[in-house]
């Protein structure tokens, strides 16, 4: 059997610190991609600059673009211009690993998982004074079976996924496009009982900047995970207190990273 062909969609609004760094890990794996869809989503900086200045090096890239505002519109219009038979999805801050690719494609060539719909993966972050303890504590969780091995998850990380293109067809029409929730929580792949695996291998570096979100802001991201579990009807009293524990250790990390500078990532 033939493996899959891979697309990976890269939505991106005004991400000129990143989006080259993202590139710069992924091209070198075009041997295992199909294509790859920028999505501009109304950058107002370099970063479609950026971007067109990789394209005559590599015909594989394309740079597309999405006026209504919001990523999941970004994350539609890649998907569904992708001709590939899995589609991957990145943030602009992602950093695959070399093995990314291949380890997307190897794992839907098998023959065990048909009823697999979609995969996602683990991270640590680049540029942090806390990467060391991340990869410490994602390494320990790992070995404790609640991280990675394949385990079933109910929901999909934007910055580092893969789906089917025949469950994204399925689901389409059923995702949610509005700003207030998470687009990635938002699909409803598990509605389907589609099962979503998290595997070790699938690894990427990513940003530390959402730890700079002031807690008074980040409480509308916490706000948006409440409404996006509501409308699937799996806000529980445990998912509730789970929302309001991420808080206060968002709290805790915005003070121990303000030395941080995105800039410099």
């Amino acid at each position: 059997m033939s493996a899959p062909t891979l697309s990976v969609v890269i939505p991106v609004h005004n991400e000129e610190h990143y989006i080259g760094k993202c590139l710069d890990a992924l091209l070198p794996q075009e041997a295992d991609l199909h294509e790859i869809l920028v999505v501009d989503n109304n950058s107002t900086d370099r970063t479609a600059d950026i971007v067109r200045s990789y394209l005559p090096a590599h015909p594989k890239l394309q740079l597309l673009e999405e006026s209504r505002p919001g990523v999941a519109f970004a994350r539609n219009r890649g998907f569904d211009r992708a001709t590939g038979d899995i589609l991957g999805r990145l943030d602009a801050d992602s950093r695959a690993y070399h093995s990314w690719a291949r380890t997307v494609r190897d794992f839907f060539v098998r023959n065990d998982n048909p009823s697999v719909g979609a995969i996602s993966g683990l991270n640590n972050s680049y540029d942090s004074p806390f990467r060391t303890l991340k990869g410490w504590y994602t390494r320990k969780m790992v070995e404790r079976g609640n991280f990675g091995g394949n385990r079933a998850i109910d929901n999909l990380h934007g910055a580092n996924m893969a789906v089917r293109r025949s469950v994204w067809d399925a689901v389409r029409a059923d995702t949610s496009t509005e700003k207030d929730v998470h687009e990635d929580l938002a699909l409803t792949i598990r509605e389907r009982d589609i099962k979503i695996l998290q595997l070790t291998d699938l690894m990427v570096d990513i940003s530390p900047r959402r730890a700079l979100t002031p807690p008074r802001e980040f409480t509308k991201y916490i706000e948006s995970g409440t409404k996006t579990f509501s409308m699937h009807g799996k806000l529980t009293p445990g998912i509730e207190k789970a929302l309001k524990v991420h808080w206060r250790f968002h709290a805790l990390l915005y003070v121990l990273h303000r030395p941080y500078d995105p800039a410099l990532g």
